[in-house]
């Protein structure tokens, strides 16, 4: 996205231009960001602008930015995590062009990131004046010190942005800037273990202003980074009193916008629909342990549940004075449809709005012939009170700005918060943001909720923090001990020798270390929380480990991007020194100590550690020696059983699950117990020990050959395939863990597959099995475009991206034919594995088709139907 604005054609075209008005916070800040950047010593300054989620952030940083630097011919580089903040800084600027004074006669702006939505790296120009590219992509491109053919260091083109910006001056933005103490933002701005010199060192009057909402962490660590990066100290008045404070220029808090009716009051109303809906543990897991969204085909049982959506419509038919002009937020086109209708037939003025469907069409061919001016078409007549309600799919929850919204019809519950927020965010434009100068103090929000036979954790109204995204990954410590006895409790069955040989209590860990690691995966950082189970034999070595590398660790365990080519020689060398085999029985220690070593590199503390208070409590070997030591009748014996399984407080059931494993493990601690008493000695069994093998990280060529000829020489995603006996070829394509090494995948055969260089890139270190023709995604994800090959196939680039949008095999075959002078036809089909849902594709369809159209310049291309 690349555009050079002649600001003196705008200015003719525009004479009577009037300026938008300012609220008086944005007043406030404008005046707190002039006295902060004067523009006169010179010197490098920085600071925080704090506003809230509807108080104007983007405007009010732009609007000062036009008004201030670019006047200066400054050059302004603006950083940003997603697409979409990116789109809308861009939009910000677009519509601020007339602020800019007239001393400026044009301005470039360009947009950069590593989708082909937006520019590329290799377009920047020195003589950009705005560049709007996304915080990794910037990383990416910086003191690469890549070199020519000669040896000599080669500069990228973002790297010779920056040097022209020391002629002219630069100002930095950082959108969303509470991720500025990640690594590599960090050592961007200022340098550190990764770059030596950061924007700071190589623009050193270069002034940084971020841009957040939530300005603080409760992370000692990363709340010092925070104010190291905007570390300018800003004077401030408060209660009449001056006062300094670091790095914040100014802050306003919600309570204030609504106070000041800028921001309505959100009134929450909770309606049930009365419908009662069970979910498997394997789907309850994933929303609880991974904080993962409802799955798409229980989204799909809401959204077509007649009930449920009468019961929607019925509550605004039934209270329409009270919701007034209403925006639904529903799931499914056919859900949109229904409502729609009923809606209608009540007399209400509706329509609805989704990609490639249309509401009023008879036939899934007609419905295919929506395009999105029909969309925007619907959202102009919503804004001009055309219609009184607007049913969308997801479409409005961000961007759309429809002040005099007075409710929102949230349709069902979700995990995400952010998601939530979009949603009520679009009904709280308050009385100041209204045109026609209505009071609009309050507005409704309106939950359907339904009764699930299980605890969810669905997102709530004002909860969150900076702590919302972070996820829990791998096993919870009470399913590790489950797992661990289950286990033991096979092998003695297996063997046929049913007797501990060992006390109970071995088989419990002392406690668990909790870990929080944040890891780069492409332009997005994630935050995990893991657990360290610790045995009691195992405790102290941990410890003289963790206090070893507390102030004695490579700055490099820091980076988001560590590799396991830099870990692994670490990993081996504390295997080593601290800890022996019988400490590694799984044969997952490096992966467990690479977790703690992350930790305290990011945190610069030892991670905590939970004793497992409960341990002493449930010693089995204990009840089985009472048991033994006062005779008692079998029967006496299953009701103490079952009523120590069943006590209020006892995680038995956690352990075991069931009472006939419970039963049976005490069964074998109890001839422990006989052994004990009658020898003096533990059993000595020949109970074999369990076998963990894993195999080295890096198959050999033999497996990889195998692997090859196992997948026909064929990458597994997008079908490329060669010519085996072309050494040129073969390089084309890779080995490819399905589950990352990272994660404890090992190297065995069943966990390889082919990929070539471009498909092994964009799966990253994502666990994606493309030998199953069925996708295993629990919801849908966003549709990735790629930069593209201009000698690729095009059947190659489609199967990439939609096989990579469902994470498996899931394209069973391309219909593009051509005619007979060889053009494309204008109607193309793709053909899904059964087991892959096509109404996932169908709301992304636009979107491919518009890659056809603009990338692959097959613009003929008028609609691709999916089955």
């Amino acid at each position: 996205m690349y555009k050079n604005f002649d600001l003196e054609d705008l200015r003719a075209e525009n004479p009577n231009y009037m300026p938008r008005i300012p609220f008086e916070h944005q007043k406030a800040a404008f005046e707190k960001l002039s006295q902060l950047y004067n523009f006169k010593d010179k010197q490098h300054k920085s600071g925080i602008l704090v506003l809230p989620t509807g108080a104007g952030k983007t405007f009010t940083s732009v609007n000062w930015i036009c008004r201030n630097v670019i006047s200066k011919n400054y050059k302004v580089l603006w950083l940003a995590h997603t697409g979409h903040l990116l789109k809308q800084a861009y939009d910000e600027f677009s519509n601020n062009l007339l602020e800019i004074p007239n001393s400026r006669q044009n301005l470039i702006i360009r947009v950069v990131a590593s989708s082909p939505t937006f520019g590329n790296t290799n377009q920047i120009e020195q003589t950009d004046d705005v560049l709007i590219i996304t915080t990794q992509t910037a990383i990416n491109s910086f003191n690469t010190k890549a070199t020519d053919i000669k040896g000599q260091q080669i500069r990228t083109r973002f790297e010779a942005f920056l040097e022209r910006a020391k002629e002219t001056g630069l100002y930095v933005v950082l959108d969303e800037a509470h991720h500025a103490p990640a690594f590599g933002c960090r050592n961007l701005l200022i340098g550190g273990a990764k770059f030596e010199e950061g924007i700071k060192q190589i623009v050193p009057n270069s002034l940084f202003l971020g841009l957040t909402a939530t300005p603080t962490y409760t992370d000692k660590t990363r709340r010092e980074w925070l104010w190291k990066i905007f570390s300018s100290e800003i004077e401030h008045v408060d209660a009449g009193k001056k006062s300094v404070k670091k790095g914040i220029i100014y802050e306003v808090n919600k309570s204030y916008l609504q106070k000041n009716r800028i921001l309505a009051l959100p009134k929450y109303i909770q309606r049930n629909t009365g419908t009662t809906f069970e979910i498997d543990d394997t789907t309850y897991e994933s929303l609880i342990k991974e904080h993962k969204d409802l799955p798409a085909w229980l989204v799909d049982k809401l959204a077509n549940d007649e009930k449920r959506n009468n019961y929607i419509a019925d509550e605004y038919i039934q209270n329409k004075s009270l919701y007034g002009k209403t925006l639904i937020f529903a799931d499914r086109w056919d859900q949109c449809i229904y409502i729609k209708e009923k809606l209608k037939k009540a007399g209400i003025k509706v329509n609805a709005v989704f990609t490639h469907i249309d509401a009023s069409a008879n036939t899934a061919e007609e419905r295919n012939k929506v395009n999105s001016s029909e969309n925007e078409l619907r959202i102009e007549q919503f804004k001009d009170n055309q219609i009184e309600v607007l049913i969308n799919i997801r479409m409005l929850t961000e961007g759309t700005d429809i002040p005099d919204i007075k409710t929102v019809f949230i349709t069902r519950e979700t995990t995400s918060t952010i998601l939530l927020t979009q949603m009520i965010g679009r009904a709280l434009r308050g009385t100041k943001s209204q045109k026609d100068g209505r009071d609009k103090d309050t507005a409704n929000v309106v939950f359907f909720t339904d009764n699930w036979k299980k605890i969810i954790n669905f997102a709530v109204p004002d909860g969150g923090g900076l702590n919302d995204s972070i996820k829990i990954r791998g096993t919870y410590p009470m399913e590790y001990i489950s797992i661990k006895l289950v286990e033991e409790l096979s092998r003695k069955l297996d063997s046929g020798v049913m007797i501990a040989d060992r006390p109970f209590l071995d088989y419990l860990p002392l406690g668990w270390y909790e870990t929080e690691i944040t890891v780069g995966i492409g332009d997005d950082l994630s935050t995990f929380k893991e657990f360290v189970i610790v045995t009691e034999s195992a405790k102290s070595k941990f410890d003289k480990f963790i206090q070893d590398i507390l102030n004695n660790i490579a700055p490099e365990w820091e980076d988001e991007n560590v590799t396991d080519k830099f870990m692994e020689p670490f990993t081996e060398k504390w295997l080593k020194n601290y800890f022996s085999d019988e400490d590694n029985t799984a044969n997952t220690l490096d992966f467990d100590l690479i977790k703690i070593a992350r930790h305290v590199a990011q945190s610069k503390s030892e991670p905590i550690f939970i004793s497992f208070t409960e341990r002493n409590s449930h010693d089995l070997s204990a009840i089985a020696y009472d048991v033994v030591k006062k005779p008692m009748t079998d029967l006496d014996i299953d009701d103490l059983l079952r009523k120590e399984y069943y006590s209020p407080g006892k995680l038995w059931k956690d352990f075991y699950k069931d009472y006939n494993r419970y039963s049976t493990a005490f069964d074998a601690e109890r001839r422990r117990a006989i052994h004990q008493i009658k020898h003096g000695n533990e059993p000595r069994l020949n109970i074999p020990k369990p076998e963990f093998i894993r195999t080295n990280r890096e198959p050999t060529e033999e497996e990889k050959e195998k692997v090859f000829k196992h997948d026909k020489y064929t990458c597994q995603c997008c079908g490329l395939a060669i010519n085996s006996k072309s050494k040129k070829e073969r390089k084309l394509l890779h080995i490819d863990h399905i589950s990352a090494y990272t994660f404890s995948g090992d190297s065995s055969e069943t966990n390889l597959q082919t990929l070539c260089s471009k498909c092994n890139n964009y799966k990253n270190i994502n666990e994606i099995n493309f030998r199953l023709t069925a996708s295993s995604l629990l919801s849908p994800k966003e549709l990735r475009t790629f930069h593209i090959d201009k000698k690729e196939n095009l059947d190659v680039v489609l199967r990439r991206i939609v096989n990579l949008f469902y994470a498996s095999k899931a394209v069973l075959a391309l219909h593009i034919s051509k005619d007979g002078r060889n053009n494309y036809s204008k109607i193309w089909e793709i053909h899904l594995y059964q087991g892959n849902n096509p109404d996932w594709l169908e709301q992304e369809k636009e979107k491919l088709i518009s890659f056809v159209h603009n990338e692959l310049k097959y613009t003929g291309l008028k609609s691709i139907i999916i089955k």
